[in-house]
């Protein structure tokens, strides 16, 4: 008898390549549960693919159906070094007449004088910050004043740190030039009511209006003296003034946005002659949301051409092929495109528009006759956007919007056939799992019987050696 390899005790039963060559065949309708599982999760990836598409589509339709997008306003301006701004869609469309006589300013002050750098401001006592308005030389303060204590070896530097620790609307900086230190005062805002005053107190509380020492840091007036001391004032606080078609309008900042609803000016320079500012409709926004529809819908399509089509040059079939669901809704999309507006319009079909199906079901845009149907705008809001309980006089982007919302909903069809996929893939993975378990026990069985086998055969190899042994001596021996 020939000699073995054996799992065994050297019977030369192979105990484990006869197990595993039965084993495989057992484990034949796992691959295939495993290629199905596999096959189910690539419909289901198939169809997030979907859903994200008819989401994207829904989303460019609803932006056809909203009323705030077909008023949409456009801004231009004849010298934008002057004006620019922006517009809603509450603005009226036509054209403004608008001079620019003021910008906005903040106020600015600096010390007359400069001091060595780095050395004390020599004087011990209390700067008043207090923010208001100058008419002359009178000044109406807009609220309490803000204290902040100096010592007399407070260098420039360190007394417009602590200004800006402050937090009184002013701003403080330090330039530097020929060995002196400047200290430039600025209101953190524009606006008339902006303006800053600025009293230097000695240790007793009284007024320090010399211009020296402490008093270099001032910036008031002198009503004995009748002039101001201190600081110079470089810039003062000012409002932008305009004119628009005449009338004269005014605002704290160069931004004027009250004068007309829905109309936003930017100030940028004064004027010598007027600037033309023309509120228009913004036919390009609107073109723009009719491209992204297209876009949106062509995607779609092409997904669903190329998942639910069979390919006979590669012999390949789309995840989706044969899916009555994925066919449906193709088929329902083309249908969408082809059919009538609604009733009291200037046009019928999306081809009237310029929206054209093209025999891969994709739309084009035909530019010429899109323009052309521009120039009737409600017609063409109407034309897409219009509400109805009945579809035929629905508008057409609303009729997207509805059939995706229906689709995509709980009960729509593609949660229905997602649902539907998922429960298919649980069985599956039920399936393997059952398999599996039987699969380990048929092993562990073989195992068993096969190890009992080789033992068996394994005593009775040992007989037959003896046996013959005896006979041989049998044989000798007669």
């Amino acid at each position: 008898m020939a000699t073995i390899s054996s799992a065994g005790i050297g019977s030369g039963l192979d105990v484990q390549s006869i197990v595993s060559k039965l084993i495989a065949l057992e484990k034949q309708p796992l691959t295939q549960l495993q290629s199905r599982g596999s096959t189910l999760s690539t419909k289901i990836s198939s169809w997030g693919t979907v859903k994200s598409q008819l989401s994207s589509l829904q989303d460019a339709a609803r932006a056809l159906t909203t009323s705030s997008n077909w008023s949409s306003r456009s801004f231009t301006s004849s010298n934008t070094s002057a004006i620019t701004g922006s517009v809603t869609s509450s603005a009226a469309a036509g054209a403004y007449s608008v001079n620019v006589t003021a910008l906005a300013q903040q106020q600015v002050a600096r010390t007359a004088t400069g001091i060595t750098a780095g050395n004390g401001i020599g004087q011990d006592g209390t700067l008043e910050i207090t923010l208001g308005s100058w008419s002359g030389s009178t000044f109406a303060a807009a609220g309490s004043a803000v204290t902040l204590s100096v010592s007399s070896t407070d260098t420039l530097s360190t007394i417009a740190q602590n200004i800006n620790n402050l937090g009184a609307g002013v701003t403080a900086t330090v330039v530097t030039s020929g060995g002196q230190d400047n200290l430039i005062l600025r209101s953190d805002e524009t606006g008339a009511s902006q303006g800053f005053q600025i009293r230097a107190l000695d240790g007793t509380n009284t007024p320090i209006t010399s211009g020296t020492g402490l008093g270099a840091l001032a910036y008031a007036y002198d009503s004995g003296s009748a002039s101001f001391y201190g600081m110079t004032q470089t810039q003062a606080a000012q409002n932008a003034a305009a004119t628009i078609e005449g009338i004269a309008v005014t605002s704290s900042t160069n931004t004027i946005s009250d004068a007309v609803s829905g109309l936003t000016l930017e100030l940028k320079d004064e004027t010598a002659s007027p600037v033309t500012v023309t509120v228009g409709k913004d036919l390009d926004a609107v073109k723009s949301k009719i491209q992204s529809f297209v876009d949106a819908y062509n995607t779609l399509v092409s997904t669903l051409v190329d998942y639910t089509k069979y390919d006979q040059g590669t012999d390949k079939a789309g995840p989706l092929q044969g899916d009555s669901t994925a066919v449906g809704i193709l088929n329902t999309l083309k249908r969408m495109v082809g059919s009538t507006g609604p009733a009291g319009t200037s046009f019928s079909r999306m081809s009237d528009v310029g929206l054209e199906l093209q025999q891969s079901g994709k739309l084009t845009v035909n530019s010429t006759k899109l323009a052309k149907a521009m120039e009737s705008l409600t017609d063409l809001e109407t034309f897409f956007s219009a509400t109805s309980s009945e579809t035929t006089t629905t508008g057409l982007a609303r009729r997207f919007y509805d059939y995706a919302f229906g689709a995509m909903a709980t009960q729509g069809v593609l949660s229905e056939r997602t649902g539907a996929l998922q429960k298919a893939v649980d069985r599956n993975n039920d399936a393997i799992d059952r398999l599996n378990d039987r699969i380990t026990q048929s092993e562990a069985r073989l195992y068993k019987t096969y190890s009992a086998l080789d033992t068996k055969m394994a005593s009775l190899n040992a007989l037959s050696s003896y046996v013959s042994q005896q006979i041989a001596t049998w044989n000798k021996a007669s």
